[in-house]
């Protein structure tokens, strides 16, 4: 059964597989991740291995030294198979200012590539790289922005650097642009960290606080003002994931409820209607949800190993394949249930299931869904060459990456 089955026909309950597919197809999740399911560390067990890009690389954010040219199928990126976690991200508004990616390694190193106009590859000037560089530090997490990055240490505090117009480094002030890491406030209990162009939310001891950009009330504080240090979103402490798209945010919590909040003009709240959430809306009344990732102006989650996908669909980055209208309650992706991670980008999106298929869809100009060519994709179709973990950025990016276990 494919594509229209509205999100109330819902799988059964008990069809939860026994790995933690909270944990793998989370925004921003790194190598320390614990499956819970059997207590397996993805370093040892699911995702350290070789990086492969694909698609836009205007700005070197493939990370394939000075040939910039796009890619349509995939390239493997250096010669390391120690990668864990990589995120890419470019905004549209500034093209040619934008366009950087950073990676995480098995040895919790930070390593970031590509345009670095505001500083947002966090080495201390603003020379683009062609070609990883390493970013001083010990790294957990990494999230990036359109011009400004974010990252988690091991010691649970955060950081932020690049592009602060908006106070999205997070330091309380909204001036001049960081080119080294700046740590946002004392605590040491970071968790989660997910960027927007202009804004970023986290996750600290459970509650979500977001900063930045505050247009539609996508901060989720019942305020449109810019934020220049974190301010809270949800005092509920049991949140356990957070993903940002261009003008609205996703949260998931411990007892597998979904929330989202700021602007739903094209249905990507998921709440079966258009309206501005100011604050935190829950999205029906599931507890079944196990993941959950922005796009540009879509969203797609995951229940027990099932793919929805709602919000913005005019390049088919739902993959429905038989309609571009926006749907503003979650709408099932095929009627496979082995899917283990899904990564929603600016007009398309990407997945990958238990197997480690890699599967793309939407938008394909710059050759980001990786099937040798550059034609729209209306449903999900396997990137052929090539399985791994897929990573293919959110608001803005149309380049994609994979890892390669080996």
């Amino acid at each position: 059964m494919r594509g229209n089955r509205v999100w109330g026909a819902l799988l059964a309950a008990g069809l939860m597989t026994s790995l933690a597919v909270a944990q793998y197809a989370s925004g921003a999740f790194s190598r320390s991740s614990a499956n819970t399911g059997n207590l397996l560390t993805l370093a040892s067990e699911f995702v350290a291995g070789e990086l492969y890009g694909w698609g836009d690389n205007s700005t070197g954010q493939l990370g394939l030294g000075n040939n910039t040219g796009p890619r349509l199928s995939p390239v493997k990126v250096g010669a390391l198979a120690t990668w864990t976690f990589v995120e890419t991200r470019n905004q549209p508004a500034l093209d040619s200012d934008s366009g950087h990616t950073c990676a995480l390694q098995k040895n919790d190193t930070l390593w970031c590539w590509g345009r670095n106009t505001n500083g947002q590859l966090g080495r201390g000037n603003y020379t683009d790289s062609y070609t990883p560089v390493q970013v001083t530090g010990s790294w957990s997490k990494v999230a990036l922005g359109g011009m400004h990055t974010c990252g988690i240490r091991t010691t649970g505090t955060l950081w932020c650097w690049g592009q602060n117009d908006y106070g999205q480094v997070g330091i309380g002030s909204a001036t001049l642009a960081f080119t080294s890491p700046q740590q946002v406030g004392s605590g040491t209990n970071w968790t989660e960290i997910a960027a927007g162009n202009v804004q970023n939310c986290g996750i600290r001891g459970g509650a979500v606080y977001c900063w930045g950009e505050g247009v539609n009330y996508k901060l989720g504080n019942n305020s449109t003002a810019e934020q220049s240090s974190p301010v809270t979103t949800s005092s509920n402490t049991t949140h356990t994931q957070i993903t940002v798209g261009r003008q609205h945010a996703c949260a998931l919590r411990s007892a597998g409820t979904l929330w989202c909040w700021g602007s739903s003009a094209n249905g990507q709240q998921g709440r079966g209607n258009t309206t501005t959430a100011q604050t935190p809306a829950q999205v029906g009344a599931l507890t079944t949800w196990t993941a959950i990732a922005a796009g540009r102006d879509h969203t797609c989650g995951l229940q027990s190993g099932a793919l929805w996908c709602w919000g913005l669909n005019t390049s088919y980055e739902l993959g429905l394949g038989h309609t571009t209208s926006p749907q503003t309650s979650p709408v099932q992706i095929a009627a496979a249930t082995d899917w283990m991670r899904v990564t929603p980008s600016n007009t398309s999106t990407c997945a990958n299931n238990y197997n480690r298929v890699v599967y793309c869809w939407g938008a394909n100009a710059d050759g980001q869904l990786g099937h040798g060519g550059t034609a729209t994709e209306t449903t999900p179709r396997v990137v052929s060459g090539r399985t791994g973990v897929v990573y293919a950025g959110s608001s803005g990016t149309s380049t994609t990456f994979a890892i390669s276990p080996t």
